[in-house]
């Protein structure tokens, strides 16, 4: 019942799967994580653009690392491999040169995710 209701929505940025997975129905649960996901990721995102500013590649490595974990719970491919990208040039530290674009493309995709996860929330 609980991934029908996710298959209903039509979502285009999230996929719910692993939150309600992680949140076993329990709907109060599931509003808590949600509500994690309005700011942490953003604000984690803003320290990436600073920390490749600033040529910060440990702060860089650290938070994208810590992303991994928490973008899961949002369900968007693209962010995933775009987040993981980020971690691969700079454990390498090659390509730097894409790191702000690839900053601005989490920066911009999470706000569309971001969207749908208010929605989600104002519906459960």
């Amino acid at each position: 019942m609980i991934f029908e209701n996710i298959m209903k929505k039509n979502y285009n940025h999230i996929n719910l799967s692993y939150l309600e997975l992680m949140s076993d129905g329990d709907v109060e649960m599931k509003k808590v994580m949600l509500e994690m996901l309005f700011e942490e990721p953003v604000q984690e995102f803003e320290k990436m653009a600073q920390a490749v500013k600033e040529e910060d590649w440990q702060t860089l490595k650290a938070v994208s690392h810590k992303m991994k974990s928490t973008l899961a719970f949002v369900g968007n491919d693209l962010l995933t491999t775009t987040n993981k990208k980020v971690e691969s040039i700079v454990k390498e530290m090659s390509d730097v040169a894409q790191l702000p674009d690839l900053i601005k493309l989490l920066q911009d995709n999470y706000q569309k995710a971001l969207v749908e996860l208010k929605t989600e929330y104002a519906t459960s």
